[in-house]
């Protein structure tokens, strides 16, 4: 079987490194899915990627297995590349099943239209809703417009469509209407990558980080709607009750400098670092120098997070926020704790508990490293492809 991935950005494998790079291309938890899973798929059959190229130019990388068709950038709105090449380019390619990744417009009408001239079979991974709000206004109105247009006829065209978990089915403000086509796939992680044999103090003396502190731990992009700013609140007033925590962000974004203001104005320098891009094979070493993980994300833009799973791997308890797919990831009480959302006071209540019980903190790090066996790539990957073979089942 032949399986063509249509997605707005897919990884420069050679490029992540850069320090730039997330200002040339986008690269989030839909990317990162979107590559393990052609990765993994790849293992049994061929796989084609159709997508953006972070240059004006048409390029096709080979990985593997996988061949990555990227057509040449038109124009760039927020950190969403446009292309028009990928609306009819792909049909120049030979596929038995098209999948759509959709969380930005509109590699997913691509697909559909691919799917319709080429008569095979339609899926699409709904990552999250593209937001109407909280960003600049011409990605405000073209998201409402597409929403309102083309996603509508995307996610009718659609033979199935996978959400990544039960409970954000009921949050976005499309999927309720698609309830009788919908399969639940979560994310996955590779969990070979996580296994770490040094112990905490050995992490963190490799990070140059305190041995003598309570760490809180944010890893990803920093952007609002993760909402790293309610966390820096959020510390202000668990260093009252705390005083030796300190707060790790690992990442870069956007909002790093507006950060960089706040901590200074809340009068916490003292108390949190920024150690910007993580490589890949240093995050185990990150999450396990860790005492509690934090994701305080403040919008359902927020479907799944996959950072949890990391953390989890990595036998670190969480303190989260109850929205988007999260509480599917993050079981309240059992691998951490939910607070509410975009709210200072409840997500340090919850650190504060955390931070002062370590007992109850370790019993949910070793109940999340059990959990997260069952989001391995290669039982995602094979129930994925189970949709396929019932989709197209003489290949």
């Amino acid at each position: 079987m032949k399986i063509g991935y249509f997605i707005s950005h897919f990884p420069y494998a050679d490029g992540l490194n850069e320090s730039d790079y997330h200002k040339k291309y986008a690269h989030g938890g839909t990317e990162i899915a979107a590559y393990n899973l052609a990765i993994n798929m790849a293992k049994k059959h061929e796989v084609d990627v159709f997508t953006t190229s972070m240059t004006s130019k048409d390029s096709v990388d080979t990985l593997g297995n996988i061949k990555i068709y990227r057509y040449g950038t038109i124009l760039k709105i927020a950190s969403a590349n446009l292309t028009s090449g990928i609306l009819y380019k792909p049909l120049n390619h030979e596929v038995d099943i098209a999948h759509a990744q959709y969380n930005t417009p509109y590699s997913d009408y691509s697909a559909l239209r691919y799917a319709k001239k080429k008569e095979v079979p339609f899926v699409v991974t709904y990552h999250n809703d593209a937001p109407e709000s909280g960003g600049i206004f011409i990605r405000n109105w073209a998201n409402k417009l597409y929403n309102k247009t083309l996603l509508k006829r995307v996610l009718n065209g659609a033979d199935i469509i996978i959400a990544t978990s039960k409970s954000y089915i009921d949050e976005s403000m499309i999927l309720g209407d698609y309830k009788d086509k919908i399969k639940v796939i979560p994310n996955g992680i590779n969990l070979k990558e996580f296994e770490n044999t040094l112990s905490k103090s050995e992490c963190r003396s490799r990070l140059d980080l305190p041995l003598n502190k309570k760490i809180i731990l944010f890893l990803g992009n920093i952007v609002e709607y993760k909402g790293p700013h309610i966390l820096l609140k959020a510390l202000k007033l668990v260093k009252n009750h705390v005083d030796d925590v300190y707060l790790v962000f690992a990442g870069r974004g956007k909002m790093q400098e507006e950060l960089i203001e706040m901590v200074e104005k809340l009068g916490i320098e003292k108390n949190v670092c920024f150690k910007g891009y993580v490589e890949d094979e240093l995050k185990p070493l990150y999450y396990k120098a860790a005492d509690i993980f934090c994701l305080p994300s403040i919008t359902t833009a927020e479907a799944f997070g996959i950072v949890n799973l990391e953390a989890m791997a990595c036998e670190t308890p969480i303190v989260s926020t109850k929205l988007g797919g999260i509480p599917d990831v993050v079981e309240d009480n059992k691998s951490g704790l939910l607070a509410q959302p975009n709210d200072e006071e409840s997500l340090a209540e919850k650190l504060i508990y955390l931070l002062e019980n370590e007992d109850v903190a370790k019993k949910m790090g070793y109940y999340g490293k059990q959990k997260v066996k069952e989001y391995s790539w290669d039982r995602i990957a094979t129930k994925t492809e189970n949709i396929y073979k019932k989709l197209n089942p003489n290949n």
